[in-house]
């Protein structure tokens, strides 16, 4: 019969072997889907771990580790809404060294679907996050406009309403700095003219106002600054309150003539 010569043919042996294949292949195709659902948890719970100490970094360091470790589980628990894991387990932990961080770690499990005739029954997974933050070495500039027109304003004028403004950044600076040298802060005068103090004066000042006032020019261009040594040199146009550049020891004076315009 057919069945019977089909089954004495010695000739070839592709069907044992396609029998034997049989369940190894089933058994990857099978694992690929597993590992397919346990990478999406993975994913959704890693997600849910960035989020949460993210969250627990902004009131970390006013809370009990009790207080923190309840608020991280059920802010987690908010997040992770898979199904098809296990509870996860969430534990996280506030620490100063080396800047404020905190870690938030989650562990859960994924039963699988076709693995299990390999003998695995479940797939861990696993994600954490750490949440680093401080202010060391803040710089900070304030530039504050005290003009005249600062004076206007009803019923508030604008310099009161800078001068409050400017307290309440300076407090908080002050709250967010848990050692000496965190935050600095520099103040600088937006205006025209600063007094940088009598002691800070040279007599190697030049008072352009004095020239102006005399010459009824406003553009200085071309002079040369001669040395009492007897050299002579071009000089660079020198800005309003800024001392002409000389030689070292020498004492300077300004004798050419400048282009002007009126």
């Amino acid at each position: 019969m057919l069945f019977q010569r089909f089954v004495e043919d010695r000739s070839a042996s592709v069907m044992p072997l396609l029998a034997l294949a049989a369940i190894p292949i089933a058994g990857l195709i099978g694992a690929s889907v597993d590992y397919s659902r346990a990478a999406a948890v993975q994913s959704a719970m890693q997600a849910a771990a960035d989020s949460t100490s993210l969250a627990m970094a902004k009131s970390a360091a006013s809370l009990s580790a009790a207080q923190l470790q309840t608020n991280a589980q059920t802010y987690f628990n908010a997040l992770f809404t898979r199904t098809d894991a296990a509870t996860p387990t969430v534990a996280v932990s506030y620490s100063t060294n080396a800047g404020s961080q905190v870690v938030v770690s989650a562990t859960s499990s994924v039963d699988t679907m076709f693995m299990g005739i390999m003998g695995f029954r479940q797939l861990p997974v696993a994600a954490s996050s750490t949440a680093t933050f401080g202010n060391h070495r803040l710089r900070v500039a304030l530039v504050l406009d005290n003009t005249g027109s600062m004076a206007e304003g009803s019923p508030t004028t604008k310099i009161s309403a800078l001068k409050t403004a400017t307290h309440n950044l300076l407090s908080q600076l002050q709250s967010a700095a848990t050692t000496n040298g965190d935050v600095y802060v520099s103040i600088i005068p937006f205006n025209r003219d600063v007094n940088v103090g009598s002691s800070n004066y040279t007599q190697d000042w030049v008072d352009w106002t004095d020239w102006d006032t005399k010459h009824g020019s406003n553009v200085q261009t071309g002079q040369t600054c001669t040395t009492n040594r007897g050299a002579t040199r071009a000089a660079p146009t020198p800005t309003r309150g800024r001392p002409p550049t000389t030689a070292p020891g020498t004492a300077a004076s300004w004798t050419a003539t400048r282009t002007t315009t009126r």
